[in-house]
């Protein structure tokens, strides 16, 4: 069943009224691309954690409106929510990477520019390079059936991005000079009951600096080794995620 997305007023209604009225991009996508009519059903996520089962009961240019037939709890979104601190790739590789940590459950995204970011985005430049990545986050989550659109924030200095960080989560970072502490073994130490949530921090390019290694300590990330091989950055939080989402066995 097709998926769409919608706001918290939207959601309000449907639930009050028994109805749900779609308006915006999605209606083109609805009757222009994927042809739906009257009697089609489709699934409609909220971000408060619902989704409601509905039938179309009238397409137009400009509107859709279907009828609730079923309310209930989105089954999708991981238990332990991970917010991936990505250093700025080169290139397209960031599309990849909002694309496939999507598909694996991450809860939002922070651009980071960290001392071996070798692209460098002036303001107007990253607000229109975020709009593109949140396009894709929300193509992703409708592809995987997630129950969420993941937020990617504004591209953020490294400093600024770790101390915006809240105390209580786990804080990790994939530190390619670890040596001893696997990220197996950092999640074993928090157990798989473990109820809070985590931020993770991958490098760009050419990794971390030593001064980056330390500011990361002061704000709590411990460094964390993703294995014996040197991963790149698209790679990383790939792997990292599907480690994380492995243990806690969702």
């Amino acid at each position: 069943m097709r998926r769409f997305f919608i706001d918290a007023a939207q959601a309000a209604k449907a639930e009050k009224d028994g109805i749900v009225e779609i308006t915006g991009k999605d209606v083109r996508h609805i009757v222009s691309v994927l042809r739906m009519r009257t009697g089609d059903c489709l699934l409609l996520s909220a971000s408060d954690g619902r989704e409601f089962e509905a039938r179309i009961t009238g397409c137009s240019d400009d509107l859709v409106s279907a009828d609730i037939l079923n309310v209930r709890l989105n089954a999708t979104e991981p238990r332990v929510p991970v917010t991936l601190l990505q250093g700025v790739p080169k290139g397209d590789k960031m599309e990849l990477i909002i694309q496939k940590c999507v598909e694996l459950g991450v809860t939002a995204i922070v651009p980071v520019m960290t001392e071996h970011t070798v692209v460098r985005l002036p303001e107007a430049e990253a607000e229109k390079k975020r709009a593109r990545w949140q396009k894709i986050s929300e193509e992703a989550a409708k592809q995987c059936g997630r129950g969420i659109i993941p937020q990617i924030g504004a591209v953020t200095g490294f400093e600024k991005a770790l101390r915006e960080r809240p105390e209580e989560e786990l804080k990790l970072f994939a530190y390619e000079n670890e040596e001893d502490i696997t990220l197996k073994h950092r999640l074993e130490q928090e157990g798989a009951s473990f109820e809070g949530q985590i931020s993770l921090l991958i490098g760009p390019e050419g990794g971390f600096s030593l001064s980056e290694a330390e500011t990361a300590g002061k704000y709590g990330f411990v460094p964390v080794s993703l294995g014996k091989r040197i991963l790149r950055t698209e790679t990383a939080g790939i792997a990292a995620l599907s480690g994380i989402r492995f243990y806690f066995e969702d």
